[in-house]
């Protein structure tokens, strides 16, 4: 597995190229923030920053709230100096986040609509049928159903390969799909403790969002 890489890489949208991005304060800024796609990859360069122990700042075109999708409201405000532009392709962004659509989403969990997103790289487009909304609500009952079974037992310290491939595939342009197979690979692993797995999940949920830990406590 490979090291923990501990610089963010993003694709520029102007350049073509994947860059590092600079040392220092993260500052974003989002260019619609009426876009729920939009604000998700905003949300996970601010939860890949915090885990990289970088403080944040993020501003907007606009104010807005998507909180029901695990994202904070958006604070209008000019961009800040050296800011990373998240925006759709046409917008001029420097991080250009491709087009998507989803179906109807009344009476779907946010989750289920967010982890059906992240699984499609930002900078591909997302045509979300039922279907895949449908699997990823299955996917995660039953993540959080082995999470609550994990939680009955003793705690283990975090894996640290894991930890570290997840986190190098989101710093490696935000490979969420990467990171999620990941996941999906440490749910399954008979050879890491069940305490270890538990808190290695509750760690990347930090960033991913999508609400593991819930079914804690009713088993």
């Amino acid at each position: 597995m490979p090291k923990l890489v501990g610089m963010l890489r993003l694709l520029e949208t102007r350049t073509g190229q994947v860059v590092g991005v600079r040392p220092g304060p993260l500052r974003l800024y989002v260019f619609q923030p009426d876009d729920l796609r939009v604000c998700l990859t905003a949300d996970m360069l601010r939860r890949v920053g915090l885990r990289l122990r970088r403080r944040v700042l993020t501003t907007a075109a606009h104010t807005a709230d998507h909180g029901w999708l695990g994202i904070p409201p958006m604070e209008a405000g000019d961009p800040l100096p050296g800011a990373v532009g998240v925006g759709n392709l046409t917008s001029g962004a420097s991080v250009g986040v491709a087009a998507w659509s989803s179906p109807q989403t009344a009476g779907t969990e946010p989750a289920a609509l967010r982890l059906a997103l992240l699984r499609r790289r930002y900078r591909e487009e997302a045509h979300l049928g039922p279907e895949a909304v449908s699997a990823a609500a299955a996917d995660l009952a039953r993540w959080r159903d082995r999470v609550a079974a994990w939680a009955t037992g003793p705690s283990r310290p975090i894996h640290a390969p894991y930890a570290e491939e997840t986190l190098a595939a989101l710093c490696d342009d935000l490979d969420v799909p990467r990171a999620l197979e990941v996941l999906d690979g440490l749910m399954d692993d008979e050879d890491v403790a069940p305490g270890a797995r538990l808190e290695t999940v509750l760690q990347l949920d930090q960033i991913l969002a999508l609400e593991l830990p819930a079914a804690i406590g009713t088993r």
